[in-house]
């Protein structure tokens, strides 16, 4: 007999129940090796007593949290409102809710919080973690190589010391294709603006217009922005002002940033498209508002959430993956008006 001023044990339910401690922490944990009998006598011990299980104690035992933990790395606030990072990250806990786990999303924007995440990695509170724009060199990435539980990237590395498999976009295929696509339409004198260093996505993209372009590639013709930002695609066309007249086409490595040249452009006086075609990447919602609409690659976001938490869950449930192994997702060329 219980009352309120006495919280029901586990062992309560095992007295109640006439079985044994283990007998009824293997019916919690699932465990197939309880009797019918017994189960039945269990349930109705919980039933009857209110027994609420202790999570926390249980995680602990089982040495599990039911949370995984994404990390965002970011260089502005502006970076999380991109459609193509909040799709995926909706899709990422869309999916792990759906198998079971909170997804815990932990955003690195300054020196001082990556020590605190460092800590937080170390300490080992999540089953699992999903490393969204982390840089190449950044300490974070480096960190999660010291911990035992699974850990899958949303980018794929170009380092063979960061041992996490990966889903991506054909970074490079796609900006190969539509940088083809404007050279076969005859737009020949192209110039480049690269989106930030520490992204793997970045590089990817550059190294794509650079197979395209083959051994007419101009690096005097690459800017080389900052972030993704509308911004960085101003300063692009500012900085190639000298040189417009001798451009009839700039390929981008974001929509955000081909945004960002198209308004410059027209600050100058230069048409779009009919002085010089401007292509973006993503297919963001911006890419359908920005006048002229802009044509783009396409990459869809929501499945790369999708199967970058589904990776990871396979993972957590025990399928082997090779540390190494990534899976590249499909571009498409979205044409519109820019180009």
């Amino acid at each position: 007999m219980t009352t309120a001023h006495k919280k029901v044990t586990i062992r309560d339910v095992a007295r109640y129940a006439e079985v044994s401690y283990g007998t009824v922490s293997r019916y919690l944990n699932g465990n197939d090796h309880v009797s019918k009998e017994a189960a039945e006598r269990i349930g109705n011990a919980i039933e009857t007593l209110q027994y609420v299980p202790n999570n926390a104690a249980r995680s602990l035992a089982q040495q599990r949290t039911q949370t995984v933990c994404l990390l965002l790395q970011v260089e502005s606030a502006a970076t999380i409102m991109q459609a193509s990072v909040a799709e995926a990250m909706a899709a990422a806990n869309q999916t792990l809710g759906d198998g079971g786990y909170q997804m815990l999303t932990v955003i690195a924007n300054s020196d001082e919080a990556i020590q605190r995440i460092t800590k937080l990695i170390k300490s080992d509170f999540a089953d699992g973690y999903l490393l969204f724009s982390l840089s190449e060199d950044d300490s974070l990435a480096l960190a999660c190589r010291d911990i035992k539980r699974p850990v899958v990237r949303s980018e794929a590395s170009n380092r063979g010391d960061l041992p996490y498999p990966a889903v991506d976009f054909n970074n490079a295929e796609g900006q190969r294709d539509i940088t083809r696509f404007l050279l076969n339409k005859g737009r020949s004198r192209l110039a480049y603006v690269c989106g930030p260093g520490f992204s793997t996505s970045a590089i990817n993209r550059l190294n794509g217009f650079r197979e395209a372009m083959g051994k007419f590639y101009d690096d005097s013709r690459v800017y080389y922005a900052d972030d993704w930002e509308i911004g960085s695609g101003e300063m692009a066309a500012v900085t190639f002002q000298p040189i417009l007249d001798q451009i009839d086409g700039i390929v981008c490595a974001n929509d955000s940033i081909a945004i960002g040249v198209i308004n410059q452009l027209d600050r100058f006086g230069y048409r779009v498209p009919d002085d010089i075609a401007v292509t973006g990447f993503d297919d963001s919602p911006l890419a359908q508002m920005a006048n002229p609409k802009l044509t783009t690659v396409r990459q869809d976001s929501y499945l790369h959430g999708e199967t970058v938490a589904k990776l990871l869950l396979n993972i957590m449930h025990g399928e082997a993956v090779e540390r190494h192994y990534v899976q590249l997702l499909p571009t498409t060329i979205v044409e519109r008006q820019s180009a």
